[in-house]
């Protein structure tokens, strides 16, 4: 079975991919925005492992290692996790596997996905739904999964919105189940 491992390190803009089949070295890329030096260079390739248990190396020169998942592991947590959540299993299909390997997955970030009660993804999970919004659970999941905005109608709270943000605010009343309460002009009073 092959196994990446992708080194990246907050130093670094790019990161390395070192490949193992069968526990032995297949191979490595190398991904840098603008180049590496010579001396990281010879530092990767005098460290690189011929076997994969001594992979642990990078962390020392303060490389982070991770493991990348391939897309039918990343399928096989996504299914897992659906069926705890939703109570029967996920039809995979045959698009899922090329949207998935786009995207890094975790179980913490799967559980998110299932609980959260944004409007964008609540009920209507699917491997294509979670890649389309994976950059908005990634950021609800920063914020702690805090709304931006608030659950209920406030009229000082609109008045500070810009245009674009108060659609966003109106759809976000409309998820929470509120109707808009207009006057005779068409001005929303209220949410109800």
């Amino acid at each position: 079975m092959k196994t990446v491992y992708r080194l990246s390190s907050t130093k670094l803009k790019g990161h390395f991919l070192v490949s193992f089949e069968q526990g032995r070295l297949t191979g490595f890329e190398m991904a840098f925005k603008n180049g590496i030096t010579d001396y990281l260079y010879d530092r990767f390739l005098s460290a690189l492992p011929i076997l994969e248990e001594f992979i642990g190396r990078y962390e020392s020169m303060g490389l982070k290692v991770e493991r990348v998942a391939a897309p039918n592991e990343k399928i096989a947590i996504f299914c897992r996790i659906y069926e705890q959540h939703v109570g029967i299993k996920y039809k995979v299909i045959g698009a899922d596997a090329g949207k998935i390997k786009h995207v890094q997955l975790d179980e913490a970030l799967l559980h998110h996905y299932f609980r959260s009660d944004n409007f964008l993804w609540k009920g209507k999970y699917s491997i294509s739904n979670l890649v389309r919004y994976y950059n908005e659970l990634r950021a609800e999941m920063a914020t702690g999964g805090r709304q931006k905005h608030p659950d209920e109608w406030d009229a000082s709270y609109c008045t500070k919105l810009k245009a674009d943000q108060l659609s966003d605010y109106y759809r976000h009343l409309r998820s929470r189940g509120l109707r808009a309460i207009k006057d005779q002009t068409g001005r929303i009073i209220d949410w109800k």
